[in-house]
């Protein structure tokens, strides 16, 4: 019985890099699957030794606790269910990291990431240029919607992709994989479907981590150094030139900063700076415990008049501003901790300077979402941190 748990597990755990890009439900339903092996495998006692040796682990389930106190301050807790459901994402971090996983599992898994990664972006790339329309049209499953890239919203797939394009690096740079030509591949097409769609944040992230392994690589080399960063930014200014969509989008971003969130005569100010602007205002006002758990859209519903419409599920685009509006600098303090312990964790390892890049990055995404509150992008940092932190040099 435990060998045939062990072994639903890895088929699991790959079949999970599959979906990952291409399937919420299914996702979904690996996700459970795989606790119920954890559960039905037992042994819990060394599992939960792990647990608690693990300071990053401890400071999730602090987080997750805070959540749980913060119902009792503040009297708008209308978002409380929808905020511990997606705290429950959280706990699938100590089911991967004390799963029996092998190292071929491992292996298998990131090329099963990769190379379904690889076939959303193509997919895309083709919708994007009316070679095929969109998936929806052919596959009843995927939902039909202009906000989809190919299988599942542009924003995800579209930071789904940088972290791809970040493992490809490290994987390629390293030499850590033969399929040397087909990883290659995967780089040019992960970053074509990254600039010519929709989504700034994978943008950055891809921008980030050349920048990053450019000057890691060549920082004795000023020569080679300036000339891939010439190379990368005229890359830039091609797809810029060249493609709509980058440059609508950086030209918006462009005028809101030096706005100020000002969009012109008779429009609203934008939502980000709206955001960032109230949420600041009225965390000063309680910076210590916050306004309580399932509290920010309800406020900004009833406090905030800049004509924008929120709803009691509305985030502040920002992780960290969303947690400390609630939760107060003791919630803020524990969600940096626990990223903080992770990338202090990585770096130790061998290849720790590539192994940090995913952390970090996940950092970033969260000054601009909150992304630790959703699904898709939880699970896909859960799944690759596994792989990042629990692969072995051979």
């Amino acid at each position: 019985m435990s060998k045939l748990i062990v072994r639903a597990q890895q088929f699991l755990f790959v079949l999970l890099g599959v979906f990952i890009p291409t399937s919420i439900a299914i996702t979904n339903l690996i996700i459970g699957l795989l606790a119920l092996c954890w559960i039905f495998e037992r042994n819990f006692k060394a599992k939960f030794d792990i647990i608690r040796s693990s300071k990053w682990m401890l400071a999730i389930f602090a987080l997750i606790g805070l959540y749980a106190l913060g119902m009792l301050w503040g009297d708008q807790h209308l978002n409380a269910e929808w905020q511990f459901q997606r705290l429950a994402l959280l706990l699938v971090f100590p089911v991967f990291m004390t799963m029996n996983l092998r190292q071929e599992t491992i292996k298998k898994a990131v090329f099963a990431f990769l190379g379904t990664a690889f076939i959303s972006a193509l997919a895309a790339i083709a919708i994007n240029n009316s070679i095929i329309l969109p998936l929806g049209e052919y596959l009843s499953f995927i939902e039909l919607s202009q906000n989809n890239s190919a299988f599942i919203k542009y924003n995800y797939h579209n930071v789904i992709l940088a972290l791809a394009t970040t493992l490809s690096f490290y994987l390629l740079i390293e030499r850590k994989s033969k399929y040397t030509y087909f990883l290659l591949l995967f780089f040019v097409i992960y970053s074509i479907s990254i600039f010519t769609e929709r989504g700034r944040a994978g943008q950055v992230i891809f921008n980030l981590s050349s920048v990053f392994y450019i000057i890691y690589y060549n920082r004795k080399k000023l020569i080679r150094l300036f000339t891939l960063l010439v190379l990368l930014f005229s890359f830039q200014f091609v797809i810029y030139s060249s493609t709509n969509v980058y440059k609508d989008r950086f030209d918006a971003v462009s005028n809101i900063i030096q706005n100020n969130g000002d969009r012109g005569k008779g429009k609203r100010d934008d939502i980000r700076y709206v955001f960032v602007k109230e949420s600041l205002m009225r965390i000063i006002e309680k910076p210590i415990l916050g306004y309580g758990t399932g509290s920010f859209g309800t406020i900004f519903n009833e406090q905030v008049k800049s004509g924008h419409i929120f709803d009691k599920h509305t985030t502040p685009h920002n992780q960290y501003l969303y947690v400390w509006f609630e939760l107060g600098i003791l919630g803020l303090v524990l969600l940096l901790l626990i990223f903080y312990l992770q990338v202090k964790e990585l770096f130790r390892k061998k290849d720790g300077i590539h192994r940090v890049l995913l952390p970090l990055s996940f950092m970033f995404l969260m000054l601009v979402d909150s992304y630790f509150f959703i699904f898709t992008l939880t699970i896909c940092y859960i799944f690759l941190y596994t792989i990042y932190s629990r692969y072995q040099q051979e």
